[in-house]
Formats: C-alpha cells, structure tokens, sequence
C-alpha cells in the first residue's frame, strides 16, 4: 500500500486543476455579463453548464473506472480538459463559451470522483478520512487559486488568459500521472470489478438503503450551499465596492477554511466524531451566511467566507468517506453517483440562485442558504445516529 500511496500527491494535483476549473468562473461573472451585455444571473450558465455536465458525465466515468481502472480512466479525462479549457479561451461568443465549458465539466467528472474512488479501494476504512483529507489539500488548493486566478482575470484586459494557463497545467498533470501510474502498474496492480455493465453497477448502489441516504443528503448539500457559493464575489464587489481582484482574494479563504479542517482532519474526528462534524458543519455554514448577510467591512466577510469553507469540509469530507464505502462491488460508480448527485444538486442550485439574484436579490438567496444548510447538516448527523443504532441491534 505504501508505494500505492505515493500517487496520492499526483492525484492531489489532478483534484487542483479540477478545481480551479470549476471555480475560476466565480469572479468572471461581472466581466462576462459586461462584455456580453447581459445580466449576472444569465452569466452565471457557465457555471451551471459545468455543473450540469460534471453531474451527468459520472453515469459514463463511473462504470468505465470500474471495467478499465480508475488511474487509467483519470488519464483520459486529464486529456479531455486539455482541450475544454483551449476551447473556452479561443470562444468569441457566450453561447460558445457555455458549450466549451460543459465539455469542460463533463471531462472534469473524470477526475476527483475517481481519485476519491482509487484511495476508497486502496486505503483501509479505519484510515480513509485523514488519506481523502491529504486530497483536500489538492481540491482546497484549486478553490483558492480558481478563485484569486478569476479575480486577476476579471480585472485584466484579457479574462481568457486564465483558461490559457489551465489548459497548461492539465497538460502537466496529465503527463505526471501518465508517468507515475505506469512505473505503479509494474509494482501494483489495481483491482476491478466485475464485468458488470453500466446499468448494472448503477442498480447494484441504488439498491440499496444507505447510498440512497448518501445520495440524497448530497444532492441537497449541492442545492443549498453552491448556488449562494457563485455569487459571494458579486456580492462582495457591489456591497462593499472593492475589486473583483480582492473579491476573488476575500473567496480564496474558502480554501483556508477547508484548509484548516485537511490539516487537523484526525482531531476533528476524535473531537466530535462523524455526527458532530455533520451538525457542526451545517451550524457553521449557517451562521457564517448570516455573518455575510451583515458584513459591513471586508474583514468580516473574510471571518465569514473562512467559515463558510470550514463547515463545509466538516460536513462534505464526512459525506466523502461513507461514499467510498457504500458500495464496495461497484465503488467507481458509487463515488461517480455521489459527484452526479452533488454536482445536479449544484446545477439546480446555481440556476434558481441566477434567477433569485435577477428578481429578488442576493440577501434572499444567502438567507435560503443560512436556513438550509443547518437543516441539511442535522437530517445526516440524525441519518448517521439511526445507523449506528440500527447496525448495533
């Protein structure tokens, strides 16, 4: 397991590239809906259309990871952004750019869900948590540096050179863990389901009780958290005038948040154990919406957004962990259906956040979010609390 393990830090940097990706286009949103002459909540399909793509593409991922291998399967995708994110920079038009930046999401779902996957089959339940935390730093780091990555964009003469440097960095990935997986291959050799086919996989998790639980807990985690998530730097540009540049910076603390969790995942563990980090998390998202709805400084909205990142690593890396184990026969479509169901969940929550931001404003959408969050962090903490209970008697 020990040189298996060493592909966790090329995973990592897989899961950063991913994750720049996704929220690059936070801060682009201003910019985007200026050029284009439209409004924020019809620039903000270019996130949608990622999320939509991501969520859809892991019926695809999933099951072929499960037949090829998911290091194999993780190539592939790598390849894929390569040319997504070339796509988006050389687009002249909106409806170009959403096309190019679903392509975008459909070869992202190849990626983190599968890395998740491979450490799920690698890696002894009892040790998983602090390992997929080692991949936090990975997914962390790509939310920080989307986030501060699309600010300077957004404030330059030229936002698409942002995708020019991702493209770049995929091609680095990729041929790193290219590299890596086929030195790996000749010391370890990594295991695979039946040959199964894909509905058969699917049917064979969603069978089941507590994926469906898993599942469904996600999918509104995805709903609740990631719609209000897009527009925090609009907010932060309108309500405190500052530039999309330090907006950009002010949302890189997400990452620190999450940071801070990947960093001292054991303690939190044996602190509060899974049902505490799950209602503690949704308390913390919602009183840092609330913090955010009453921010009158920037130093406010960084103690809030850094809250914001803290609670939801407590909540979603405890979501992470039973994902890997739901469905071991199956695992690579089990983690893809979880990433389907966060990223459907983002995809409904970004598209009605679009259309709350146009008719009733952002302070709606951030109190919908600080109401829903805690709702959803105690229904799993209460999901966890009956398992346990049921699996004791």
């Amino acid at each position: 397991m020990k040189n298996a393990l060493s592909m966790v830090p090329i995973l990592a940097l897989a899961a950063f590239c991913s994750l720049t990706a996704m929220r690059i286009t936070d801060p682009l949103l201003p910019a985007i809906a200026r050029e284009f002459s439209i409004t924020a909540g019809n620039a903000s399909h270019i996130v949608s259309a990622f999320a939509i793509s991501y969520g859809i593409c892991q019926f695809l991922f999933g099951p072929l990871a499960d037949r090829f291998g998911k290091l194999h399967v993780i190539t592939w995708a790598l390849s894929l952004s390569i040319l997504a994110n070339l796509g988006v920079a050389l687009s002249d038009n909106l409806d170009t750019i959403i096309i190019w930046r679903a392509f975008s999401g459909g070869a992202a779902a190849g990626i983190v869900p599968l890395a998740m996957a491979w450490i799920g089959e690698t890696v002894e339940y009892e040790n998983r948590q602090p390992v997929l935390a080692k991949l936090l730093f990975g997914t962390l780091g790509g939310t920080i540096g989307g986030q501060i990555l699309g600010g300077i964009c957004a404030d330059s003469a030229n936002w698409r050179w942002g995708f020019y440097l991702l493209a770049s960095l995929y091609l680095i990935c990729c041929a790193t863990l290219w590299h890596t997986a086929r030195q790996l291959k000749k010391t370890h050799s990594p295991k695979k389901s039946e040959d199964k086919k894909v509905h058969a996989h699917i049917a064979h998790v969603l069978s089941q009780h507590w994926p469906r639980v898993i599942l469904l807990v996600v999918g509104l985690e995805g709903i609740a958290l990631y719609g209000a998530l897009a527009f925090i730097p609009l907010y932060l540009h309108t309500k405190l005038n500052i530039s999309l540049t330090m907006a950009g910076s002010i949302m890189a603390t997400f990452g620190l948040g999450g940071l801070l969790y990947a960093s001292s995942a054991k303690y939190f563990i044996n602190l509060l154990g899974e049902k505490g980090l799950a209602l503690g998390g949704g308390l913390l998202l919602g009183a840092a919406f609330l913090l955010l709805i009453l921010t009158t400084h920037w130093a406010l909205a960084i103690v809030a957004v850094f809250l914001i990142g803290l609670g939801l690593y407590m909540l979603h890396n405890t979501l992470q962990t039973h994902a890997t184990q739901m469905a071991p026969q199956s695992r690579g479509t089990a983690v893809s259906l979880f990433a389907c169901a966060l990223f459907l969940g983002q995809f409904i929550g970004v598209t009605s956040a679009g259309y709350l931001v146009d008719t009733v404003g952002i302070v709606t959408l951030f109190s919908i979010a600080g109401i829903g969050l805690p709702l959803v962090g105690w229904q799993f903490s209460l999901a966890l609390k009956n398992r346990v209970h049921s699996t004791q008697a």
